[in-house]
């Protein structure tokens, strides 16, 4: 009997006591004791309190309260085998220098730390200062509305008290409406920026589509953000809270992906609409390249985004990304290197699509400059692709940028023909280039510019006289330019064929200077020093006269 009213007096009273759980050692062992204590099961508010450095067992239990409902607020579901449960723990990477110290939520709740003050773990001094402000900007009501709601209301159905689930319809319902209502103030403000920044030869039917796209998931945005406001105030179960919170914090960054998407789908709209209003067709291939590169941009950033919601650490993602981009670039390094030239090409813009462009030994038409390469339709119409990287470091020659087209021959006459003939024959030639309809004639001609056009007797060739024919085609078309050298070439065919005047071939002449019964063919040179003297003065003579036209 003696020892059954020991028990009754001494061991129950005993029992409460022992189940506090007071362990400041290590900070796994703080964070335990604050949280444990404050079970329903468990609660022991006092002994959390002792873990809050500075403050009377008062405020700290009022601290350790509002913290457990700022954890539960912001959906953070601690892990306590994450907690380092070594009394010298050493934090060297989220502190400007190494310090006795853990922060369990370094992204999402920086400032809420445990600390090591002497031979014990407590939550930090900055802490203990900023908890009321982070209660009050997740809770800006309080949760002291709880006491005030009717017990009928306090039914648990399917693990929620009545007035949560009514709580929960009203928040969605509410958000639905802010949805439309948002959507069609965003169309609105969009329409009226529209009409004052897009020009009129803007494609209307186009931006004003994408609007639409954009204005849509930014009004979802709105309601999620109200959801977020005052979901924590419901003071939903922990584990279900956690899984809302992290569910709209992940649809949260989808949305703004989606919003992103469709700003880069506006942009290229504007932009592929000036491409449109240009001439050159190598802008308008460039609109996909970009749109794409800028998509995958948002995409990844989106995707960095989400690691660090799902609690990756932004150190780790960054060094993982870095390790696993130089991976890739070492194994990729031809696609970086024609990636690169693509946008160089682009920027530079050395020719458009379907000029005709020449460099080492391969010559045709642009057809297309894609992403990595460039196809080229040779003169023979089969297709040439070339790597990016390459094509950006040549040496081009783009023959679809000449002013003119320009085309050298010479003319070999014969070494009998006489001087006024070969005179007449070039101004001959002169003539039909000045009436030429594609030739650059002396109408053309400024201070400033090549000669329009040369016909001058120029060589002494092996078996002809030489006489040069260079003029320039007032056309960038290969086949308008062939049809005009036809027209030069029996133009200057029939003025031969008037004057007489004939075209030198390879020919051998024998001829037999001395032949019985026949004079001798050698000829006859002067031997008069006088007669020489004059015929050399008259040759002057005559040269004067004709150099005294220039």
């Amino acid at each position: 009997m003696k020892k059954l009213l020991w028990w009754l007096v001494f061991a129950l009273p005993l029992a409460g006591i022992y189940a506090q759980i007071i362990d400041q050692s290590t900070p796994r062992g703080a964070v335990y004791t604050h949280l444990e204590n404050l079970k329903p099961n468990n609660y022991h508010p006092e002994a959390s309190a002792r873990v809050f450095y500075g403050v009377d067992i008062e405020k700290g239990i009022d601290k350790a309260i509002k913290l457990k409902y700022i954890y539960i607020g912001k959906g953070l579901q601690i892990d306590y085998t994450e907690i380092p449960n070594d009394p010298d723990y050493v934090d060297s990477i989220n502190f400007p220098f190494p310090r006795h110290a853990y922060i369990l939520f370094p992204v999402r709740l920086p400032d809420v730390y445990v600390e090591k003050y002497g031979d014990k773990w407590y939550y930090s001094k900055h802490t203990v200062a900023v908890i009321d402000k982070l209660f009050y900007e997740i809770y800006p009501y309080g949760v002291g509305f709880v006491d005030k709601i009717p017990a009928q209301l306090k039914y648990r159905f399917l693990g929620l008290e009545i007035w949560q689930w009514l709580g929960l319809i009203a928040l969605f319902v509410i958000a639905f409406i802010l949805h439309v209502i948002a959507k069609k103030i965003f169309y609105r403000l969009f329409k009226i920026i529209q009409n004052k920044i897009v020009p009129e030869w803007f494609d209307v039917d186009r931006i004003d589509m994408r609007l639409r796209q954009f204005s849509d998931p930014l009004s979802y945005i709105v309601s999620i953000y109200f959801i977020q406001k005052f979901l924590p105030s419901l003071l939903l179960p922990g584990r279900f809270s956690a899984f809302l919170i992290s569910g709209f914090n992940i649809a949260e960054i989808v949305l703004w992906i989606f919003v992103a998407l469709r700003f880069v789908d506006v942009m290229m709209s504007f932009y592929l609409t000036r491409a449109e209003r240009t001439t050159s067709k190598l802008d308008d291939q460039l609109v996909p390249i970009l749109r794409n590169t800028l998509k995958a941009l948002v995409i990844l950033m989106g995707v960095f985004k989400l690691l660090i919601t799902f609690g990756a650490d932004p150190k780790t993602v960054l060094a993982g990304a870095s390790i696993g981009g130089l991976a890739v670039g070492l194994a990729s390094q031809d696609t970086i290197k024609n990636m690169i030239g693509t946008f160089m090409i682009f920027i530079d813009k050395p020719f458009r699509i379907g000029d005709w462009i020449a460099f080492n030994n391969i010559e045709g038409a642009v057809e297309e400059v894609g992403f990595r390469s460039t196809i080229i339709r040779a003169p023979d119409t089969s297709l040439i692709k070339v790597p990016n990287n390459q094509l950006a470091e040549m040496a081009i020659n783009n023959k679809g940028q000449r002013v003119y087209r320009r085309y050298q021959t010479k003319l070999g006459i014969r070494y009998d023909t006489p001087p006024y003939l070969i005179e007449t024959f070039v101004e001959g030639i002169k003539q039909i280039i000045e009436l030429h309809p594609l030739t650059r004639n002396s109408a053309d001609h400024t201070p400033y510019n090549v000669r329009p056009y040369n016909v001058e007797f120029v060589d002494y060739g092996d078996f002809s006289l030489q006489i040069l024919v260079n003029v320039y085609f007032k056309t960038k078309d290969w086949g308008e330019e062939m049809h005009a050298r036809h027209i030069l070439h029996l133009g200057i065919l029939k003025l031969a064929e008037k004057l007489g005047v004939g075209f030198a071939f390879p020919t051998q002449t024998l001829q037999m200077e001395i032949f019985p019964g026949q004079p001798p063919l050698l000829p006859q040179y002067p031997t008069d020093p006088e007669e020489i003297r004059k015929r050399l003065e008259e040759a002057y003579e005559e040269f004067k006269q004709k150099i005294s036209k220039y």
